[in-house]
């Protein structure tokens, strides 16, 4: 997630800059624990220089104890408050680290054979324009000026407020983004551990001949469940010649798994189906040499190897 600039200058060609959401976090950190700080610095001031002073004078500008009271207890929660916050802020910038990580590999897999990147923008490599600093929390800037007392104490309370506000909207942009990660053909399809075919060309079990194999096999007995390997919504449900009995997942984006040979329909099309959910049997129906289950993962009407998307379900369960 990341805040955009508006930038003067036409340098920067758009005229916008990014900055990410960690940057926005670390620095309203920052500023707390600043605030925090000259507050109470400054209010311990404001005792030592009352002191001194005259009886008759001292009577007049002595704080109200119970205000005081307040003001130290209210800055005493405030820095508890500040702790978790921190703690907090720690937790998803981790996350949000582990999601851009998750995130990038996909684009280098979605950019594997011969599948065209997005166009990078011509003149990407440089950047101008005039300096504005970030904006996080309206009046931020404003903290750790020597602010004392109630106003101190209604500053940093305000800080502390719309940074926690910050970070909701950063765990709720991490949700949202998990949700579409889970929607990804990452989990094994089936228990098995012994694989037959694997993607590409191989020698016809049919023929004898090369042919190309447009997905995974995994031998298992007849019977043997059969797990969505993503969440999506279920297209087709039925009878194709080779394919036997098939359940095909569409995960959107252009992403659609199949699942080929099945003794046993479990879904209809139309369903909705959650990663791991129960979807079919194994079996040797259509095309077939024996039980085994044929998986196939297919990107924009291309075949793809399965084993792309197999192998980032460490990282998918991590997140």
């Amino acid at each position: 997630m990341a805040l955009v600039l508006l930038s003067a200058k036409s340098m920067t060609r758009s005229g916008i800059r990014a900055v990410t959401m960690r940057q926005v976090v670390v620095v309203g950190l920052v500023c707390l624990l600043i605030s925090i700080s000259s507050g109470f610095l400054a209010g311990m001031a404001v005792g030592q220089r009352i002191a001194p002073l005259e009886p008759e004078v001292a009577q007049v500008v002595t704080p109200d104890p119970v205000h005081e009271k307040f003001a130290f207890s209210k800055l005493g929660e405030m820095a508890g408050r500040l702790i978790k916050l921190e703690a907090d802020a720690r937790s998803m910038v981790k996350k949000m680290t582990a999601l851009e990580s998750l995130e990038k590999r996909l684009t280098e897999i979605q950019a594997f054979k011969g599948v065209p990147p997005a166009k990078a923008l011509p003149g990407g490599a440089n950047s101008g324009g005039q300096y504005y600093p970030a904006r996080t929390c309206p009046g931020v800037e404003a903290l750790g000026t020597g602010k004392a007392g109630e106003e101190a104490v209604d500053a940093t309370e305000s800080q502390i407020n719309c940074l926690r506000r910050l970070i909701n909207r950063m765990e709720t942009a991490a949700t949202q983004r998990r949700a579409a990660l889970l929607s990804l053909p990452t989990r094994q399809p089936v228990a098995a551990n012994r694989m037959g075919s694997s993607f590409g060309n191989r020698s016809d079990p049919f023929t004898g001949q090369i042919a190309f194999h447009s997905g995974l096999d995994f031998s298992a007995d007849t019977g043997t469940p059969i797990h969505a390997a993503g969440g999506g919504k279920v297209s087709f449900a039925g009878w194709v010649s080779e394919l036997g009995n098939v359940v095909e997942i569409d995960h959107g984006n252009g992403l659609v798994s199949r699942y080929a040979h099945c003794s046993r329909l479990v879904v209809k099309q139309g369903e909705v189906v959650t990663p791991g959910m129960l979807i079919a049997e194994v079996g040797s129906t259509g095309r077939s040499t024996g039980p085994h289950l044929h998986f196939e993962v297919v990107r924009n009407g291309m075949f793809v190897d399965p084993v792309q998307y197999l192998s980032l379900d460490p990282q998918v369960a991590g997140i």
